[in-house]
């Protein structure tokens, strides 16, 4: 049976993390987890988007603890926005038809002679106005959807896992020749 030798000098994702487990063991005893932002579930998730993707990648650096550190380092910087950007498309997807439709209000008041002097740096409001009046904003359903699929049409994931890219080498050929050898 012929057989290939390995062609990388250093070790791939796999051999360093084969299952979830040890990746959220190593991930639990490190110095980033200290906001608690990451439960099992969204470790388990990171792993398996990190192996669909990098799974059979040399890992950039020969010391594997640095290697770790830097993966983590990378779910630290960008896992909380990621996260939060997940969590946002989800409210997205649940809007109502009324909800996408439903446009801003605004309100101008117009205070005649008012009883104290307003301030010019100040936000707040006048306790006492002569008028009002509203002008409220409503989108066509097609505008309303337009702007609900471009929101939705951004791929957060991808974006995340890209910024692992850093903790795999990157080349165009393999390092060490390619060599053969049957065995008798």
């Amino acid at each position: 049976m012929l057989q290939m030798t390995p062609q990388y000098n250093t070790i791939l994702f796999t051999e360093v993390w084969d299952e979830s487990e040890s990746f959220i063991t190593d991930f639990k005893g490190s110095v980033f987890d200290q906001m608690t932002l990451f439960d099992t579930n969204t470790l388990e998730l990171v792993f398996g988007l990190l192996y669909a993707k990098y799974g059979n990648n040399p890992i950039a650096n020969n010391d594997v603890n640095q290697f770790k550190a830097k993966v983590f380092s990378v779910l630290f910087s960008y896992g909380p926005t990621w996260l939060k950007r997940l969590d946002i498309q989800n409210k997205l997807r649940e809007l109502s038809d009324e909800e996408i439709t439903r446009g801003g209000k605004a309100i101008y008041n117009n205070a005649l002679n008012p009883d104290g002097a307003p301030a010019t740096q100040s936000l707040e409001e006048l306790s006492r106005i002569n008028s009002q009046s509203t002008t409220n904003y409503k989108k066509s359903r097609m505008d309303a959807y337009a702007q609900l699929w471009e929101l939705l049409d951004v791929d957060v994931t991808t974006d995340f896992i890209n910024k692992f890219k850093i903790c795999f080498k990157q080349f165009v050929r393999p390092e060490e020749p390619l060599l053969y050898y049957e065995e008798n």
